[in-house]
């Protein structure tokens, strides 16, 4: 059995690579502005890089966002300190305000959250739901007309 253990973090790395030994793919690359260079034939989603120098020699590294952290960056929260409440977003539209002492959070861990919530939205159905039972009915159907997802 133990042939055929797979080391995944290895895989990961070998299919979401985010930086390259700059002499290994020089002649691959095209300068766009002065440290930021692009595959010649590449799509367009992974556009982008940037020469970086290290002690060992020069790298290339991703300007692009992998897709969880796109999918967790659909969610944004801010705070409001003087009201004490938060204010949600989704896709730069705001969702919902709503009191931190309503959701038991006190005022000193306030600055917390935007650090944790976003990606606690994204990955909780149940969440979300909770979040749009705050809204009244038409809000909360006319946020799930525009963004039929969250349901």
């Amino acid at each position: 059995m133990s042939k055929f253990n797979v080391d995944y973090s290895s895989l990961a790395n070998q299919i979401t690579k985010k930086a390259y030994k700059l002499s290994d793919i020089k002649d691959q690359l095209e300068t766009v502005a002065f440290d930021v260079v692009r595959f010649k034939d590449s799509d367009r989603s992974t556009d982008l890089w940037q020469v970086q120098s290290a002690d060992d020699g020069e790298y290339i590294v991703a300007l692009y966002q992998s897709d969880e952290e796109k999918i967790a960056n659909l969610w944004d929260v801010k705070v409001n300190k003087i009201a004490g409440a938060l204010e949600v977003s989704y896709k730069g539209d705001p969702i919902v305000r709503i009191s931190a002492s309503r959701l038991g959070i006190p005022n000193s861990e306030l600055n917390k959250v935007p650090e944790y919530l976003p990606s606690k939205l994204a990955d909780n159905k149940k969440l979300v739901t909770a979040l749009l039972g705050e809204l009244s009915p038409s809000l909360k159907q006319e946020v799930l007309n525009k963004y039929p997802e969250l349901v």
